[in-house]
């Protein structure tokens, strides 16, 4: 084969690869085999949060039954940013995240305090999750989020400890999500972008349980020589035991690396 060849091979396999990975496809796979199902005495409610939350969102507005109440809300990045019919999208900082992204999140929770029995939750999670849609736990500012996820991004930690971690600083990670919606049931359709697609690490698993306990997560800090530089406020949430999670989502991955 020529060079010319080889390089017309190469761009063909990866476009190959790029539209199996298309997130859009994806929801839509999903949703045609495992339908939404109606709930006449209340709402569906969609979030999305991540970089791939508006294809997501599009996609999975086209498979809402017929009449049926919906509210939806898009959390992602200002590069994929864009306005969808019958949706609030909102953009959020990320990798670091920032003010918009607490505001976000506190119209997150607000949505999932007022959902009742009656309604059901789609959540839509791809990668990128973790950082656009922080909930700081009670007590931490956004300047101490900022300089914790600041610590974690120079400190050689992959992203499966990284998220372990903001688990323990967030009030939705690591299955606060799910325990916060609470009558309702939620049903979460996950894009990983992490080897292995281990459900608690994308997004830090805001429908999943969360992956450390409080003694992990500071011993594996302190060996890369981080606690004494973490805030504060931080270490001494990150010395109190979050509450386990009560109340499991139906969770699947719909695409991958694989």
């Amino acid at each position: 084969m020529t060079i010319d060849e080889i390089r017309q091979t190469a761009r063909a396999l990866f476009l190959i690869g790029v539209r199996a990975a298309d997130p859009a496809k994806a929801v839509k796979r999903e949703l045609i085999v495992n339908p939404l199902k109606g709930t006449p005495k209340g709402r569906i409610i969609i979030i999305a949060f991540g970089k791939a939350a508006c294809a997501m969102m599009e996609q999975a507005l086209c498979h809402v039954p017929r009449g049926q109440f919906v509210e939806a809300i898009v959390i992602t990045n200002d590069e994929n940013a864009r306005e969808i019919a019958g949706c609030k999208v909102l953009a959020s900082g990320h990798p670091l995240p920032d003010q918009r992204g607490v505001d976000a999140g506190q119209a997150v929770m607000r949505l999932l305090n007022a959902a009742t029995q009656d309604d059901q939750i789609l959540c839509l999670v791809s990668g990128g999750g973790s950082a656009l849609l922080p909930t700081p736990r009670e007590g931490l500012s956004l300047a101490d989020k900022i300089a914790v996820n600041k610590l974690l991004l120079s400190g050689g930690l992959d992203i499966t400890q990284m998220n372990a971690i903001r688990q323990q600083l967030s009030v939705l990670k690591g299955g606060g999500l799910t325990d916060m919606a609470h009558p309702a049931k939620v049903r979460s359709l996950i894009i990983s972008d992490v080897v292995g697609d281990d459900i608690s690490v994308i997004a830090s698993g805001p429908t999943a349980p969360a992956m450390n306990a409080q003694g992990e997560t500071i011993a594996l800090l302190r060996s890369r020589g981080l606690w004494s530089q973490i805030p504060k406020v931080a270490q001494e949430l990150l010395k109190t035991p979050k509450q386990a999670t009560t109340y499991l989502a139906e969770n699947k991955v719909i695409c991958s690396n694989a």
